[in-house]
């Protein structure tokens, strides 16, 4: 039990890094889990036709708050204290994302093509913002930065989610087949990731600087285990992230749409 503390705490370190703090005002990344994290619930409770779906995303981002000062931080001391206030910011962050969605996903003025880019984007962007935090990546194009999420790396898998996503969606349409379009777009990722990996390396001069490379694929392809087993799931983890908040939308647009 201690070991795994210890683990969850050195692993989600990363996501105390301040990015605003101005007298009542602290944010940092967790801040960004909470906002995210209040945008799923929301569309979860739409789907599943929650009567109460508002009151009831406030008390589950409310009570979570409270397990997580008494239990998580109190006892098990996983995170790092807060302050009150921080709490207060957390519940409305939870709350804003909630909004975000119901204006985005339920409202007709938005159109059917800026819903779809809107699932898109946020999919792709919640598989880079995790890997890339967690990997804790250091290029040596951005030497002495203290920011933990490498900004570079996160836009760079960001945009290959972005293509990998709107490529399944092109091969489903004309395929009519998820099984068949998915394993298309993995034999294409892993095909590319030689040729893409050669020119940042050797003709961008790009390298990652953060982490042992024991693993030696060719000569300018050193990885370590921790990138292999990342090659191997990203294209069929964000295919299938994809795919389930896309459902997610469509339910959540059929909630007050008598769909």
């Amino acid at each position: 039990m201690k070991e795994i503390i210890i683990s969850i705490r050195e692993n989600t370190f990363w996501l105390h890094h301040v990015l605003v703090e101005y007298k009542l005002i602290y944010l940092d990344l967790w801040s960004v889990v909470h906002f995210w994290t209040g945008a799923f619930l929301f569309a979860c409770l739409s789907a599943l036709k929650c009567k109460q779906r508002w009151k009831w995303l406030f008390y589950i981002v409310a009570g979570f708050e409270v397990l997580e000062a008494s239990v998580f931080i109190g006892i098990l001391k996983l995170f790092m204290p807060e302050k009150i206030p921080d709490v207060f910011v957390d519940i409305i962050l939870g709350m804003a994302g909630g909004y975000l969605v119901f204006f985005i996903l339920e409202k007709d003025k938005i159109s059917l093509k800026a819903k779809q880019l809107f699932v898109i984007l946020v999919s792709a962007a919640i598989i880079s913002f995790f890997w890339t935090g967690f990997y804790s990546y250091q290029l040596n194009i951005q030497p002495g930065s203290t920011f933990p999420l490498n900004i570079f790396a996160f836009i760079f898998w960001w945009f290959s989610g972005y293509v990998i996503i709107q490529l399944f969606r092109k091969l489903k349409s004309s395929l009519n087949n998820d099984l068949f379009s998915i394993l298309f777009v993995v034999s294409v990722f892993y095909l590319l990731l030689f040729p893409l990996n050669y020119f940042i390396s050797e003709i961008l001069n790009i390298h990652e600087i953060s982490h042992e490379h024991n693993i030696l694929i060719s000569s300018f392809f050193p990885a370590n285990s921790a990138l292999i087993k990342f090659y191997l799931l990203f294209p069929v983890l964000l295919i299938s992230v994809y795919i389930w908040f896309n459902h997610l939308s469509r339910k959540t647009y059929e909630y007050n749409n008598g769909l």
